[in-house]
């Protein structure tokens, strides 16, 4: 799938294919139709969150469907 990539921060990310995700135990994966990048995203490049590890995918603002399931999930 393609994502936006964070390699380093403060240097322009670049669009890449990334392996596809899989539905852990407890989690689902998300078909994202559409996505913003907001200002932590903005804080997270420069490096300003101590949370972020690169490489890293911003955008955590999104809409989309479940495309999978992992175990344990329901409702």
């Amino acid at each position: 799938m393609r994502a936006v990539v964070i390699d380093q921060y403060g240097v322009l990310p670049e669009v890449r294919e990334v392996p596809e995700p899989e539905a852990a135990a407890g989690s689902v994966v998300l078909k994202v139709e559409a996505t913003g990048l907001c200002r932590s995203d903005w804080h997270g490049w420069m490096g300003h969150d101590s949370d972020i590890v690169l490489p890293h995918v911003p955008g955590h603002e999104l809409a989309g469907t479940i495309a999978a399931v992992g175990a344990g999930v329901s409702g």
